[in-house]
């Protein structure tokens, strides 16, 4: 699934690969980390997660100009540098955002530790704050989510592989509500992710364009956005999960 505005995309299979086409029909490849510019502004800047929910809860060495790394280690030094640092705004924006989506967070908060800082969360109804490694997956990803896509340096293209691993689907419409603000920001960052959900891919009613459908057969690769399968059907009301998991829309695994 993709955020406006290129056009076509995906991982290949070593997910370090982006394949692009964008409106002009102009195809690009690129490796993070790739020396080579782009003609693509959207493509200068690019990152790719495989986001670890646990990194969240794990103590870290306090560093300057901290980022988030590939697996979600990071995270408690970025959320640190925000409080501690001038842009405390960032880090009262991501804990109030965080706040929504977790209603029985009241705060987020740093405990030293031997080697650096831990992540601290207090609850309501508890009488002291807990680890943030006590936190389900899910929890610890949504922080996660949240800090990668609203911390100070963000990159210009974003890649997460499976973003919704862990989250409850309840959270699905509120991750991609958060995705889109920020696609369509002054300074937006460009989103690419991935998920083999339904239920994530049902929060994508009216933008069918944002869902691209990846499909291989006979070692070719195709990108087919979801708005061009449903031209040819009659959908009704039918949940887009519904008719991609049934297979009318292609892009589910065959079998012998």
């Amino acid at each position: 699934m993709a955020f406006p505005s290129i056009k076509h995309y995906a991982f290949a299979d070593d997910a370090q690969l982006i394949v692009i086409r964008n409106d002009k029909n102009q195809s690009y490849e690129i490796r993070e980390n790739s020396r080579e510019q782009s003609l693509l502004p959207e493509l200068r800047n690019v990152k790719i997660f495989s986001l670890e929910p646990k990194k969240a809860g794990m103590v870290e060495s306090i560093e300057p100009n901290p980022k988030i790394q590939e697996n979600g280690e990071g995270v408690v030094r970025v959320l640190d540098a925000l409080k501690t640092g001038d842009r405390e705004d960032l880090f009262l924006l991501i804990e109030k955002t965080f706040k929504q989506y977790i209603p029985d967070i009241k705060k987020l908060s740093f405990t030293s530790a031997a080697d650096g800082k831990r992540l601290q969360i207090r609850e309501k109804h508890l009488p002291r704050p807990i680890p943030g490694s006590l936190l389900s997956e899910g929890t610890q990803l949504a922080l996660m989510l949240i800090t990668l896509l609203q911390q100070e340096h963000k990159p210009s293209l974003v890649c997460i592989e499976d973003i919704d691993r862990g989250l409850h689907p309840r959270l699905f419409q509120s991750i991609v509500e958060l995705c889109f603000d920020l696609s369509k920001s002054e300074h937006g960052v460009q989103i690419i992710a991935t998920t083999h959900n339904p239920y994530l891919v049902d929060e994508f009613k009216d933008h069918e364009d944002a869902v691209i459908i990846v499909e291989k057969e006979n070692g070719q690769t195709t990108f087919t956005t979801l708005s061009e399968r449903l031209e040819r059907l009659d959908p009704e009301e039918e949940p887009l999960g519904s008719l991609w998991y049934s297979g009318f829309v292609g892009g589910v695994p065959k079998r012998a």
